[in-house]
């Protein structure tokens, strides 16, 4: 069997303000970081000697701390990786959705941000949203927390689940998040529209509370189907469901607007319903997070 030789590697051959010459890996023989990526600061630097790294050796490196892997499952790994699987995705994210919780909250967030940009096979860049914690440097507390992250850009979804490498103050606040090993993504002809089979609750006028099924749903409104009377073209009504987003079940209440009506009475009738102008931004970002995922699992 042929072997490998991984050396270690020390704050020596790292040093700040410098670029990677080679590839370093984990002793598993997983990517750390890519030839050519920037050492920018010591906190970079303590980040990667905290991994234990190491580099393929050579033949100046007798003598040295080393480990031994099987070089056909090294090589393996490597052609694996080096397959960016972002290599396509430049300044043209139109939405980005980040998906979290924080340690001591039962409730899963999904808040905006934007596309700041992509260091290959080891980072990506966006804005850092408020947290509503009265600091938002807070971020800094929940580096290494999962966040499952959605981009939208031209026709296509992107999603993938990631961490919290850093956060940065300056010039303004922004997130690295780690660079994912695995996309998925999905091209879509209508833009945020999904079929669906969703229980509902329709609060009609004077706040009577109607069954109903949503069967299809998009960002701006939804079809749903009932065996009642819900209201004429141009009605008010409020539809509320039940959506997993992130593997949590959250509560999504949206004012609307029937805008059709299919059907006769005593028969099943089908309803098209906008979404008011009025739709909060908490509400919005909840509910186009769970469009993602169903167009992503699709």
């Amino acid at each position: 069997m042929a072997v490998t030789q991984l050396v270690y590697l020390f704050e020596s051959d790292i040093p700040v303000g410098s670029a990677l010459s080679w590839p370093i890996f984990l002793a598993s023989g997983d990517l750390l970081a890519p030839a050519g990526f920037m050492v920018a600061d010591e906190f970079v630097q303590d980040r990667l000697i905290m991994a234990t790294p190491v580099r393929i050796g050579t033949a100046d490196d007798r003598g040295r701390p080393s480990i031994e892997m099987d070089s056909d499952q090294l090589s393996t790994m490597m052609a694996s990786q080096a397959n960016d699987p972002l290599k396509y995705f430049r300044q043209n994210a139109e939405t980005v959705v980040l998906t979290f919780k924080l340690p001591a909250e039962t409730a899963t967030r999904s808040v905006n941000a934007d596309f700041y940009g992509r260091i290959g096979m080891s980072s990506i860049i966006v804005s850092a949203p408020a947290l509503g914690l009265g600091d938002d440097n807070k971020w800094k507390n929940f580096e290494g927390m999962p966040i499952t992250v959605q981009v939208l850009f031209g026709r296509t979804l992107c999603m993938f689940k990631t961490t919290l490498l850093r956060y940065a103050v300056v010039p303004n606040g922004h997130l690295f998040l780690r660079y994912p090993q695995k996309v998925v993504t999905k091209v879509f002809r209508q833009a945020l529209r999904v079929t669906a089979r969703l229980p509902a609750s329709i609060t009609i006028d004077k706040g009577y509370v109607l069954p109903a099924l949503i069967t299809n749903l998009s960002d701006s409104g939804c079809a749903l189907e009932t065996g009642l009377l819900l209201g004429q073209p141009g009605a008010p009504v409020t539809v509320t469901f039940q959506a997993r987003i992130a593997e949590a079940n959250q509560t999504i209440s949206v004012p609307c607007v029937i805008r059709s009506v299919k059907g006769k009475p005593s028969e099943q009738m089908r309803y098209g319903v906008e979404f008011a102008d009025t739709i909060s931004e908490p509400v919005s970002q909840a509910l186009k997070a769970f469009i993602y995922e169903q167009l992503a699992e699709a």
